[in-house]
């Protein structure tokens, strides 16, 4: 998924906890909603070509050891 659909999705998440009718319903869908927040900051990196790319498709330096 992308950082707008994540991004989607805990907005959605978000209004169901303004709507619903029972703290524990809304407190699960505010839970839920944070979860989608912190995907959509989380930059995923991949191992691709023997380098490490970002999600942009850039390449990332790696610290010497």
């Amino acid at each position: 998924m992308t950082e707008e659909e994540c991004n989607d999705r805990a907005l959605r998440c978000a209004a169901n906890a303004a709507l619903a009718q029972s703290e524990p319903v809304s407190l699960e869908f505010l839970r839920l909603a944070a979860q989608w927040r912190a995907m959509a900051a989380r930059v995923i990196r991949l191992e691709i070509g023997g380098g490490p790319i970002d999600r942009a498709g850039s390449a990332v330096a790696l610290p010497l050891a």
